[in-house]
């Protein structure tokens, strides 16, 4: 059963001062994941690095190159070197299962950060190393997406998802499918396969060329690059009768909400990253798990509020020092983690630097 804490949040004040035990200054966390080509992993990695310096902690960094065989081969190898945690994003649900293997095999303690290795840890997961999965809220991540699509307007869309096996991606599909049966909206056309600028552009055009105005208005795709791949070849062939809805946000992104080319976006769930490592740093401090499986809530990006997301969280490290430490059980025995990750979606702007 996850064990939830008090729902007040226990954030730091000025000085940070608190009764603290004593931090371990000597840590070496590995963290394994994909290439910096995408907005996710690019602001993964740079909250995670913020989070990794404010406890004090070595990070070491890996990528899979968007290869199953390569996840599990990074991850034997990184095993092999003796860290004293790790943290990963699966590329795949298998490939999770493999490194999860290996973390029991080996003893070695680890959190799962974006992607499920299972869709439910206390449900589906046995084991005592691989400890917890800090993932976002994928059902209503989806149903943003499609209550979005529905406020719009749009009737008649297609998708370009990501490949099958990913269960996150399956889980968020499974929301946005219900807002769009809900308002009646018709998927035309559907794409799964890996995500990348060229798929996204590949995707739509074969849409663009199958369907004629009126026949589709829209275009859900999973993942900014992607995204921005699919506005491309919308903008080529001059179809300004086709909208692009997708999800995470960078600059370019941003940039073009605000200038009307994409309706929408979500983003925020790459902060997974950072919560994961705090998690991990608390448990080789002796502290139990409290949540084996938070779900950080997405923030809708619309032209309302592109401004304060873009010019607040796409730059610097979010969170001040003193404020992640106070999420720590080392440096704050009031520290919530759980009860601040369930409260962010709504209150981020408050905390944001």
């Amino acid at each position: 059963m996850r064990i939830l804490l008090a729902t007040t949040v226990a954030l730091p004040l000025a000085g940070g001062a608190w009764a603290q035990e004593a931090a371990r200054t000597d840590l070496v966390i590995a963290d394994l994941g994909q290439p910096e080509t995408n907005p996710w992993v690019i602001n993964r990695h740079r909250f995670e690095r913020c989070v990794a310096e404010a406890l004090g902690v070595e990070l070491k960094e890996f990528d899979d190159q968007n290869s199953e065989e390569q996840h599990v081969s990074q991850a034997e190898s990184i095993i092999a070197s003796g860290p004293d945690g790790l943290i990963f994003n699966p590329l795949t649900s298998p490939a999770g299962i493999q490194v999860a293997r290996l973390l029991e095999d080996n003893k070695i303690p680890g959190v799962a950060v974006g992607r499920l290795v299972v869709s439910n840890y206390d449900n589906d997961y046995k084991g005592e190393y691989f400890l917890a999965q800090v993932t976002q809220n994928n059902d209503t991540w989806g149903q943003a997406i499609g209550k979005a699509t529905a406020d719009l307007g749009h009737k008649k869309v297609a998708m370009i998802w990501n490949q099958k096996g990913v269960t996150s991606a399956e889980e968020i599909w499974a929301g946005v499918q219900s807002e769009l049966d809900a308002a009646g909206i018709e998927v035309v056309a559907e794409a799964w396969d890996r995500l990348n600028r060229e798929n996204g552009q590949k995707y739509a055009e074969q849409f663009i060329a199958r369907f004629a105005p009126g026949e589709v208005d829209a275009i859900i795709v999973l993942g900014a690059v992607a995204g921005l791949g699919s506005q491309f070849a919308v903008d080529q062939a001059g179809r300004d009768d086709i909208a692009i809805i997708t999800t995470d946000i960078d600059e370019q992104v941003a940039q073009f909400i605000k200038d009307g080319k994409l309706d929408f976006s979500i983003g925020g769930h790459w902060m997974v990253g950072g919560f994961g490592l705090i998690q991990l740093y608390d448990y080789l401090h002796g502290h139990p798990i409290e949540d084996t499986q938070p779900r950080v809530g997405l923030i809708p990006v619309t032209a309302e509020n592109v401004d304060t997301y873009a010019n607040s969280l796409l730059n610097g490290c979010i969170l001040s020092p003193d404020t992640i430490r106070g999420l720590s059980k080392v440096h704050n025995p009031n520290a919530d983690l759980p009860a601040f990750i369930d409260a962010w979606q709504a209150n981020w702007q408050d905390y944001v630097q």
